[in-house]
């Protein structure tokens, strides 16, 4: 396992843009920053830095290694902001946005739990899958379904949901099961996504991955009314195991292609600069995922 202290004294001189400074920033010697990243280098066997004279510069393995070091730096600074405040100095406005999939009634439920356990926060909490300005529209939190894109923002993993394909029994029986990915063109398929959201799934891990694509007889951003059209026959669907646990078990959704399975889908708390990394913020975050930790409790969240 790298050295911890490697790493994040390595993030330091990534983000001071030199040793020099990155010593005065830490408050420890430039040779001793400069022996633990030779050492780091040296447990790692790979170039982090490319050194001269007058600056540094990323490698190419650096600049990956770069990203988990400032992830791995920024999360000690929120435990570190966590512990340091007591619950009554936590306050002030916190501004989150939550996609209009999750359920109203639970998400209500974790913000009384969370403002009761912080007295001095007020909330602004607005459901909406609309693609939100966290700078431009004031927002502290966006909750967003992943992979997401390259940006500025800061997108701290909160729990990740397993999807499947599934279909009512009646569909299968009218129009057959597939057993192939590309028997799925042959298929009606009921889309959860936007209007951004083109009909194409991707089915399968790793190495052994493929884009399939269908018919389109339904798209909406409600897992809830997918899950009805799935059970009402309209075509195939995916769905997370949260959602659709019970309808398994009971038999009135079957399963479809078990043998290809899906990457897990990712839901993150977005955020605009760890370097400013509010304690409302980090408060907010620790405390929807210890609730959400359970596939139980995500059954509830996802309805």
């Amino acid at each position: 396992m790298p050295d911890l202290n490697g790493m994040l004294l390595f993030a330091a001189v990534v983000r001071a843009e030199g040793f020099s400074q990155a010593a005065r920033e830490t408050g420890l010697p430039k040779s001793t920053i400069s022996r633990k990243i030779a050492q780091l280098e040296q447990e790692l066997g790979v170039r982090l830095l490319q050194r001269n004279t007058r600056s540094i510069s990323l490698t190419q393995i650096g600049a990956l290694f770069y990203q988990h070091c400032e992830n791995i730096t920024n999360e000690v600074e929120a435990a570190k902001a966590t512990i340091e405040y007591t619950h009554n100095d936590v306050s002030g406005l916190l501004r989150i946005a939550v996609p209009v999939s999750f359920n109203q009634e639970v998400i209500a439920n974790l913000c009384s739990g969370f403002m009761h356990l912080y007295p001095s926060i007020e909330l602004d909490v607005q459901f909406t899958d609309a693609e939100v300005g966290l700078v431009g529209e004031g927002y502290d939190i966006a909750i967003k379904y992943g992979p997401l894109q390259s940006s500025d923002l800061v997108a701290r993993l909160l729990f990740e949901r397993q999807p499947i394909l599934v279909a009512g029994p009646g569909y299968l029986k009218a129009r057959g099961t597939p057993a192939t990915p590309k028997d799925l063109a042959e298929h009606d398929g009921i889309l959860l996504g936007t209007l951004r959201s083109a009909p194409i799934w991707p089915l399968g891990k790793g190495n052994r991955k493929t884009m399939a694509s269908f018919r389109r007889r339904v798209r909406a951003n409600s897992s809830v009314m997918v899950k009805r059209m799935a059970l009402d026959d309209f075509g195939i669907a995916i769905l997370s195991n949260s959602v659709c646990k019970n309808e398994i078990a009971s038999g009135t959704l079957v399963p479809v292609l078990q043998e290809w399975p899906i990457e897990p889908f990712k839901v993150y708390g977005v955020y605009s600069s760890r370097r400013q990394l509010a304690t409302n913020i980090s408060v907010f975050l620790d405390f929807f995922t210890k609730r959400f930790g359970s596939q139980e409790s995500l059954q509830a969240l996802m309805m």
